[in-house]
């Protein structure tokens, strides 16, 4: 039988019980104005604009490290910090470097935080055949990819699941919305049995070299991160 939902929360752990590690966070500022982006790829050090290419300038902060998109509608997006409160930052240093150029700010930056990326570790191996089997809203096809997607409701984000219990949370909000989408899959598992002993160490290294891969496709490197590109609203 099908499991229609998720069982009950779990109470909200800390993220050492799962060993939570947030890999990106992407956040959007806006200023309320427009921007002359060619003015400011003449000025300011290693902006990158191409509109024939994209609509949008790059631009890499040093601090925080991040990646900052910037449009012409006001538009700020961060992509590439490792904290809500470092993602924040950026947007503010960002209409610092504006300002330092002699670009006229008349607004404080509205910041949002729109995309969490992190790892976790339920430390136990997951049954993925199973799992596909039991719960809705599931993408599972070990011929091209050794992971399954799941699709949660509550909180709404994205689980990347991987046997040997590795767990790729995408799309939440907060630290406590990862927490929580961990600790309420965990409870799931194991009350419907889908939990397994323990791999081999060889399993687990191939298992852990392939979630870095996926991790570094995700993050944003020096050049244009397309992957995440495709979800920023501008």
């Amino acid at each position: 039988m099908m499991a229609h939902q998720l069982v009950a929360d779990r109470p909200v752990l800390s993220r050492d019980d799962y060993g939570v590690s947030v890999e990106n966070v992407v956040a959007t500022g806006k200023i309320e104005q427009r921007l002359d982006l060619k003015l400011i790829s003449e000025t300011i050090p290693g902006a990158r604009y191409n509109p024939q290419r994209f609509p949008g300038l790059f631009f890499n902060l040093k601090k925080p490290k991040c990646l900052l998109l910037i449009f012409n509608s006001g538009r700020i997006i961060s992509m590439g910090t490792r904290s809500v409160r470092q993602a924040k930052r950026a947007i503010v240093n960002a209409v610092k470097e504006l300002q330092s150029v002699g670009m006229s700010i008349l607004n404080e930056p509205k910041i949002e935080i729109q995309n969490m990326v992190a790892c976790a570790d339920l430390r136990t191996n997951i049954d993925l055949e199973d799992l596909a089997m039991t719960l809705r809203r599931t993408i599972y096809e070990p011929e091209n990819f050794p992971g399954l997607i799941y699709m949660m409701d509550e909180p709404r984000v994205t689980l990347l699941l991987f046997t040997n219990g590795k767990i790729v949370c995408a799309g939440a909000k907060s630290e406590d919305d990862i927490l929580r989408a961990v600790a309420k899959f965990h409870r799931t598992l194991e009350v419907n049995g889908l939990t397994e002993p323990a791999a081999s160490p060889a399993a687990k290294h191939r298992e852990e070299g392939r979630e870095k891969e996926l991790i570094l496709a995700e993050s944003p490197a020096s050049e244009e991160p397309s992957c995440l590109l495709a979800t920023a609203s501008y």
